[in-house]
Parts: C-alpha cells; sequence; structure tokens
C-alpha cells in the first residue's frame, strides 16, 4: 500500500454524502482528505494543501465542470495526479469523448468503488503516475458512444420526459427533425419503432442505464 499518511487527496464532490462516505473510507486508510463541493471550493485548496492526487466528480452542478477543474489542474498543479468519479457509465452520457479528457487521467465509476480496495489501487496507481491504467470510459464502451452529439442531446431530453414538439421548441428546429433524430437514435440503439414495447420509453431506459435520471432542465 502506498505510504498513505504522508498523502493528500482532494476530493472534489457536489453531493455532500458522497463526498463525506468517500472522506471516510480514505481516512481509514490513511490519507489525509480535503473535500471542495465545486472547482472554485477545490482551486482555493489546491493552492493551501498542494494535494498529491485529485478525486473528481465530472458533474458539479453551476460552475466549471470537473472536466474543466482537471485541464486546469494539468496545466497549474502537474504534480497532482488526476482520477475522476463519476456516475455515468458512459462518458458519452455526459457529453464527452475521450479526447475531451486530459492527459494522464483516471476515470472510475462510481458503482465500482465500493470495493474499497480497488479504490485504495487506483489511487495507487495514479500516485505511482499510472492513472489512466484505470479508464472505465475506454473499456466500457457503451451504446452512446455510436450516437451523435446532437442524437445524445435529443436522447437526454427524451429521458427527461419532455415531448417531441417540446423538444423542438427548446432546440429551435422542427417536430419533423426531432422525429428523424429519434428515428437514427433507434436504429443506432437496436430499438424496433414497431415493436412490442414503447421506443421512447425503452430509448430512455438506455439513457437512464448510461448516466441516471437526468435532471429536468
Amino acid at each position: 500500500m502506498v505510504e498513505a499518511a504522508s498523502r493528500c487527496l482532494l476530493v472534489v464532490e457536489d453531493d455532500h454524502l458522497t463526498a463525506a462516505l468517500l472522506r471516510e473510507v480514505l481516512e481509514r486508510q490513511g490519507f489525509r482528505v480535503e473535500t471542495a463541493a465545486s472547482s472554485r471550493e477545490a482551486r482555493v485548496l489546491l493552492d493551501e494543501v498542494d494535494p498529491d492526487a485529485a478525486l473528481l466528480d465530472i458533474a458539479l452542478g453551476d460552475g466549471p465542470s470537473g472536466v474543466g477543474l482537471a485541464h486546469l489542474i494539468a496545466r497549474e498543479y502537474p504534480g497532482t495526479a488526476v482520477l475522476f468519479l463519476t456516475r455515468f457509465h458512459d462518458p458519452h452520457a455526459a457529453g464527452l469523448i475521450a479526447m475531451d479528457m486530459p492527459p494522464h487521467c483516471g476515470f472510475l465509476r462510481k458503482d465500482r468503488i465500493a470495493d474499497t480496495a480497488y479504490l485504495v489501487e487506483a489511487i495507487e496507481g495514479a500516485l505511482r503516475d499510472h492513472p489512466e491504467d484505470f479508464r472505465h470510459d475506454l473499456t466500457d464502451e457503451g451504446p452512446m458512444a455510436y450516437l451523435t452529439p446532437n442524437q445524445q442531446v435529443v436522447l437526454r431530453m427524451v429521458a427527461e420526459g419532455l415531448t417531441n414538439s417540446a423538444i423542438a421548441r427548446r432546440r429551435g428546429t422542427t417536430q419533423s427533425a426531432v422525429e428523424q433524430s429519434l428515428s437514427a437514435i433507434f436504429r443506432v440503439l437496436g430499438i424496433d419503432p414497431r415493436g412490442d414495447y414503447n421506443p421512447r420509453v425503452q430509448a430512455a431506459r438506455v439513457y437512464i442505464a448510461a448516466a441516471g435520471i437526468p435532471d429536468q432542465s
């Protein structure tokens, strides 16, 4: 195990319960842990504590995302390793592709870090300068990867429960264009629009499986 007592971790997570649980688990392993709920708070702590590694959520509510913060860390704090911790099973559901990520970072799904040993192993890998060995976004390519960015946006809106006409209004397009997008989405996802099940519901389930239930905007 890493000599954890000499290692400081910065956990950037806007869900206070998740942040508290991570802090408790990691402090039990001997790490010093600081937590921040936003990129702004994290920026202050980066200057104050100079962490060895940062564990970042992707979605941080209002303000810069975890991805933006990771790029800042790569530029201004190159000695701090970066691991993303996210609920997204597929980064495409967060509107991300591999090229959006800064180089040399890890990507861990939250549903896989209940195993404390695995989480610590990933942190150790990051501290050994090998965070890229832990990239669930590269090893778990999901169906969202095959949708275009526009199709991903439309699918998210479907998962939010919006009608075709509401999607058209929000996107400044026609209902016919939305219907064409949905037809393409169903085709990519292997959904039969003439089958026994509602294709919009099936498509929404794909999104929810990849990203969770989206907030209604």
